[in-house]
């Protein structure tokens, strides 16, 4: 076995041998090596396997059995009547407390025509729960025509107190008037100042109540019951007894109703008669709100004397346009005046307490329009259509000893007229302030007479305010009136001449407790008159002073 191996190696290895050297001959021979390419050619094409087609099985979603918590936090409202704004400190300075301006005051004067002149107020007795105002004032005058004596002297308070979501309040009010039948001549008659002295004097009390947060039917309202006393020196006595329940109910952001009943018993007793004047009514309306126009639909029945219906609209609606540059408002009013002896009485104090009693039943039909110039500029005008039954109307009374100092009440059974009033204002924040008004009347038609008499065609006023400095206030005021008739004592007609009538006041602040004040009234010492054989008085001026604490 050994044997064979070695003779297995021994002919590897001359076979080995044999063919090296046939190799290292053949290289000898061939000097180059001819080079030989070989090139490898590989084709691949993609190919994405496509997947199978899912198989769509619609389900319900999973049920959300968690309640929502939604939480409201509705800020506490508070109401105040006067706002002061916290200054922006930083906080190292501390807590800076709000100072509270001085709301009493006393105000005090003195003028020629013997003017004596009070004024005072009280407005800080108030709570959390509560709050309280009282206010008292005096104007006295005497002039150079003889018993030309006037003097007016009044007393108001009010009160409130505050509920959970209510507010119970009253009002009472105290005034006397006193003043002369001066306007006679006074060459043909001669009176003591005793006899022809008139006072007026009266009370007033109200009671009222309020809800001042929306119940859960929305609903507002707002009733009230009023007592009054009014009487005069020659036995006139007047006692009214009024109430007004108002409510209103806001069915959604659009649309809202509202219903009302009102009623005012007046019983007037004097020496010669005994008679009562009464008004109920009920003021049912509808209320549209659009974005740019709201509609007033209302149509109030109303019983009078004697049971005398009346239906009275109370229609109207407003448009706004440019950005609410221009409003256009037109709509119809019907009224009812009960013509009380404090209303006329009020308005021309010379009258008699003995009148024919009568309720006055106006109706307007106006269009007009607001706009705006800028930011300082206001202008507006509305034209109208006005009807008047049985207007009630001052002429003088020249029975009895004929002297016309007295009034006696008419009434015209059907006076129309055409209208005109406008206005425009323009207002430089608190520095400065012009604004001037008009008003002209065309009675174009009258049943009984052949004037309307004492009330003016044409009406102008204007006025100014100017804040030059800090301490300084000062109001300029000026009133025309023209086209005013009376009734002379043979029946004519009598235009009385048309006046102008300037008056101005100045307030200067000398500390902040107290302040100097100047008025001045009938600057062009015109004595004209507003009621016939009744001249006003001249030039006045009065100053004092005014401490507020």
């Amino acid at each position: 076995m050994n044997y064979a191996k070695y003779i297995a190696l021994t002919g590897g290895s001359l076979l080995f041998l044999s063919v090296r050297t046939n190799g290292q001959q053949r290289n000898t021979r061939d000097t180059v090596i001819q080079g030989q390419t070989i090139e490898i050619i590989q084709s691949y094409k993609p190919e994405i396997a496509r997947p199978d087609k899912p198989e769509l099985t619609p389900t319900l979603p999973n049920i959300d059995t968690t309640k929502p918590r939604f939480l409201y936090e509705v800020p506490q409202q508070t109401l105040s009547y006067t706002y002061h704004s916290v200054p922006i400190r930083p906080l190292a300075l501390g807590r800076q407390e709000a100072v509270t301006p001085f709301q009493n005051y006393i105000k005090a004067g003195l003028g020629n025509l013997s003017t004596v002149y009070i004024d005072a107020g009280v407005g800080s007795l108030k709570g959390q729960d509560y709050e309280t105002a009282f206010h008292f004032n005096h104007l006295s005058q005497k002039g150079s025509i003889a018993n030309q004596q006037t003097s007016h002297t009044g007393f108001d308070a009010s009160g409130k107190y505050y509920t959970s979501g209510h507010a119970i309040g009253a009002t009472l009010g105290i005034q006397r008037d006193a003043l002369s039948y001066y306007g006679y001549n006074h060459d043909s008659f001669e009176y003591a100042r005793n006899s022809v002295k008139q006072v007026y004097t009266g009370a007033d009390i109200k009671v009222f109540g309020e809800n001042t947060e929306a119940n859960r039917w929305n609903i507002w309202y707002k009733p009230s019951v009023a007592f009054s006393m009014y009487s005069d020196k020659y036995n006139a006595r007047e006692r009214t007894f009024a109430f007004d329940v108002p409510a209103r109910i806001a069915i959604d952001s659009t649309l809202s109703f509202g219903l009302g009943v009102e009623g005012n018993f007046t019983q007037l007793k004097t020496d010669a008669s005994d008679r009562g004047n009464n008004l109920i009514k009920v003021n049912p309306a509808l209320d549209i709100h659009f974005p740019t126009t709201n509609i007033h639909l209302g149509l109030s029945p109303a019983w009078g004397m004697d049971n005398t219906a009346y239906l009275l609209p109370d229609l109207s609606i407003n448009s706004r346009f440019f950005n609410s540059g221009l409003t256009l408002v037109a709509g119809w009013k019907g009224n009812l005046i009960q013509n009380t002896y404090k209303q006329l009485s009020t308005k021309n104090p010379f009258i008699n307490n003995s009148y024919d009693l009568k309720q006055t039943k106006s109706d307007q039909v106006y269009g007009g329009f607001e706009s705006a110039l800028g930011q300082h500029i206001s202008f507006g005008g509305t034209v109208s259509w006005r009807q008047w039954k049985d207007l009630a109307e001052f002429v003088n009374d020249y029975s009895g000893t004929g002297d016309g100092k007295r009034f006696d009440v008419v009434y015209d059974r059907n006076v129309q007229a055409i209208s005109l009033d406008a206005f425009i204002r323009y207002q430089v924040g608190n520095v400065f302030g012009l604004s001037a008004s008009g008003s002209w009347y065309n009675f174009y038609h009258r049943e009984t007479f052949s004037k309307v008499y004492h009330e003016p065609m044409l009406r102008l006023g204007g006025s100014m305010y100017v804040h030059p400095v800090d301490k300084l206030h000062i109001n300029v005021n000026l009133d025309f009136w023209d086209g005013s008739y009376a009734r002379l004592s043979n029946g004519d007609s009598y235009k009385l001449s048309a006046y102008i009538d300037l008056s101005a006041n100045a307030e200067y602040n000398i500390i902040p407790r107290l302040s100097l004040f100047l008025q001045l009234n009938n600057i062009l010492g015109n004595k004209y008159e507003r009621w016939y054989q009744y001249e006003a008085y001249g030039f006045n001026i009065m100053g004092g002073l005014r401490f507020k604490f």
